[in-house]
């Protein structure tokens, strides 16, 4: 009996215990890194951000010019402007969704990352978008490595951008088959919500960027 007892306490407590040593391990080997980028880093990081903002600019002034075009009741062209902002944010999910894709490759790469933190749900408009971060909030405290949730937040972020894609086609049909004036608040907040996605995808591409080139300054100290 007392060896059956043994067992149990064994195989209660032996997954708590590899989960402490797992996170002991990967802490120790960012306590040793320094998480800052080179120049490189910050050039390649600069190089996205402003591929980002060039891109959600234009998606920002469409959609104030088409506010203004309903405002003095020129109604076609603001649906037709709508339309353009609409097919902008379209052209633009698939490209960070790639880019995501290809951080995840990269990210086993290296032994460990620095801090990850979860999407925030208050931080999205789209209801959509919010029960995702909520998801990523829950199975994140699960997850024992920051490789581990690092990966899924590259995961959470490519579903949110293929959602958000998702919610815009369907705002864009609407903007065609209904008579009534468009739903101009899903507009604006897949507008603010497709940024959100952004300035999260670049967070996550720095905090990838600063592992990987402190992986690398640690091998090259120990050679």
């Amino acid at each position: 009996m007392w060896m059956w007892i043994i067992l149990g306490l064994t195989g209660f407590a032996l997954p708590f215990f590899l989960y402490v040593v797992a996170r002991r391990s990967e802490e120790e080997t960012i306590r040793d890194w320094e998480l800052v980028l080179t120049p490189k880093g910050r050039e390649h990081l600069e190089a996205v951000r402003s591929y980002t903002n060039t891109e959600l600019a234009l998606v920002d002034w469409t959609y104030d010019q088409a506010r203004e075009a309903q405002n003095l009741g020129r109604s076609q062209e603001a649906l037709r402007l709508l339309d353009t902002g609409c097919r902008l944010i379209e052209a633009y999910c698939p490209s960070w969704t790639r880019s995501l894709a290809a951080m995840s490759v990269l990210s086993r790469m290296v032994s460990a990352m620095g801090a990850v933190r979860p999407l925030r749900p208050n931080a999205f408009s789209l209801r959509e978008l919010a029960q995702l971060a909520r998801l990523n909030q829950f199975i994140h405290q699960f997850l024992v490595t920051t490789g581990e949730r690092f990966r899924l937040r590259l995961y959470i972020l490519a579903r949110a951008f293929g959602t958000l894609l998702r919610v815009v086609m369907r705002s864009r049909v609407n903007l065609h088959v209904r008579t009534a004036e468009p739903n101009w608040e899903n507009v604006e907040a897949a507008r603010r919500d497709v940024r959100t996605l952004s300035d999260e995808s670049i967070e996550t591409f720095r905090l990838l960027l600063a592992s990987l080139q402190a992986q690398s300054r640690a091998a090259s100290q120990e050679l």
